[in-house]
């Protein structure tokens, strides 16, 4: 009996290469999975704690409400908010904030922080405010909490 090498080595190399092939393509698909469920996960924790210091944000923000607020906005309102909103970006939330709300943001701010440098607003603190600074604030505020609430997506249907 004589070997045959084109019967034993044709078939030997064509299962050693497929079996080549499919761990290559085994290992890539679970590294694909693996990167991606790794990213899901990222994605999920994020958004968990956006939301958690996005809802601290929004409770700061009550004072300036367009409507219904609980008392006039006055020159120390606006800068108390301010302040407060300060102390949130740097002890809780501004590491979360997200590309997209990072303008809204800082534009509220500088249009608080016009109110805050004006020394004849300054002067008569505890009058209520009116003018089109306020009115650039109350703006402000109102992209500022629909990009928050869009970046946490409490606005739109549910995907699932």
């Amino acid at each position: 009996m004589a070997f045959d090498f084109e019967t034993i080595l044709i078939p030997s190399i064509t299962g050693l290469a497929s079996g080549i092939v499919s761990a290559v393509l085994t290992y890539f698909g679970t590294r694909s999975k693996i990167r991606l469920d790794l990213s899901a996960e990222y994605d999920k924790e994020l958004r968990a704690s956006r939301l958690e210091v996005y809802k601290e944000l929004w409770k700061l923000l009550k004072p300036l409400a367009r409507y219904s607020r609980e008392s006039p906005i006055t020159y120390l309102v606006v800068k108390k908010t301010s302040e407060d909103m300060r102390d949130w970006y740097f002890d809780r939330g501004g590491i979360y904030l997200s590309r997209a709300s990072r303008d809204p943001y800082f534009k509220m701010k500088q249009a608080m922080q016009v109110i805050i440098d004006d020394t004849t607003l300054a002067e008569r603190s505890d009058e209520p405010l009116s003018g089109p600074e306020i009115e650039v604030v109350l703006k402000k505020g109102t992209a500022l909490r629909k990009s928050l609430a869009d970046d946490i997506g409490t606005r739109r249907g549910s995907f699932v």
